[in-house]
């Protein structure tokens, strides 16, 4: 009987500490959350930046184009398919942009325009780039949310640079750097954006 016992009241020891580590104190567990259009955007531009490499790598140079063209000739030249996938990988998935169009031809650069992709994109014709991909002090912008149309996300966009690194501009950051005037809204990519960085690229 005491052999049980020794037995028996560490059990309900433990079992009671079990109850009370489980007990939901402070309401249910959180839910994890699922990824935001911001994180997902960046990993579109991770596969962007993936799909420029093949592209130097089969063809010994980066897109020649400009805007969605630059784009485009990943398509074009078969490192990427033009499937559905492809052409949602293509687009900022930001709730500011629309869906791609479904008879879009990314095969032919020449035929896209402003509706086929919320990225604007490297101008390759002005600004091409002398050495693909590069690092260190020799960052290149390639790709970045179209911010002239309204942001794509709440308060930032996504800028690819030539060594992979997606960096988050963020609207109340560049206006404390004073490179937005006060109360601005969008962050204007193009030869005329106020922010260096987005200068080299163009809209679609």
């Amino acid at each position: 009987m005491v052999v049980k016992r020794q037995v028996l009241v560490p059990l309900g020891v433990l079992a009671v500490a079990i109850v009370l580590w489980r007990w939901p104190f402070g309401g249910p567990e959180p839910v994890v959350e699922l990824e935001s259009d911001v994180q997902l955007c960046a990993e579109n531009l991770r596969v962007i930046h993936a799909a420029l490499v093949e592209y130097e790598r089969r063809t010994g140079h980066a897109p020649r184009g400009a805007g969605v063209a630059f784009l485009a000739e990943l398509v074009a030249s078969g490192v990427l398919e033009d499937t559905p996938a492809s052409r949602a990988r293509l687009t900022c998935p930001g709730p500011g942009s629309s869906a791609p169009r479904a008879n879009a031809r990314w095969s032919e650069p020449d035929s896209l325009g402003e509706g086929d992709t919320a990225y604007a994109a490297r101008d390759a014709q002005r600004f091409p780039l002398a050495k693909f991909p590069s690092g260190g002090s020799e960052l290149e912008p390639l790709v970045a949310c179209d911010g002239a149309r309204g942001l794509n996300h709440a308060g930032c966009i996504n800028l690819l640079q030539s060594d992979g690194s997606v960096v988050t501009l963020e609207l109340a950051a560049l206006s404390a750097r004073g490179l937005l005037a006060p109360g601005a809204t969008t962050i204007q990519v193009g030869p005329d954006s106020p922010v260096p960085e987005l200068r080299k690229l163009v809209r679609p």
